[in-house]
């Protein structure tokens, strides 16, 4: 069974983090800003998130709808 994971844009150097993507499988993710790589984030817990920041719900279900959710630093 899939589950949502958290990725984060870093350069090849671990600069960044660029934005921050949610998807079921990284297959799915859009290319990434030049010069940056998606990168998983460990030990993200879907249910943790969503119950300490509500306006993750959205984020979630149009992750779940489209694939993935983007989410720039600055929303």
């Amino acid at each position: 069974m899939s589950r949502l994971q958290k990725f984060e844009e870093r350069g090849a150097f671990g600069e960044g983090p660029g934005r921050i993507a949610y998807a079921l499988d990284p297959a799915q993710l859009p290319s990434a800003t030049a010069g940056f790589e998606w990168r998983a984030v460990a030990g993200f817990k879907p249910g943790d998130a969503i119950l300490n920041d509500k306006h993750l719900k959205p984020v979630f279900e149009e992750a779940l709808k489209e694939g993935f959710a983007i989410v720039s630093r600055g929303d």
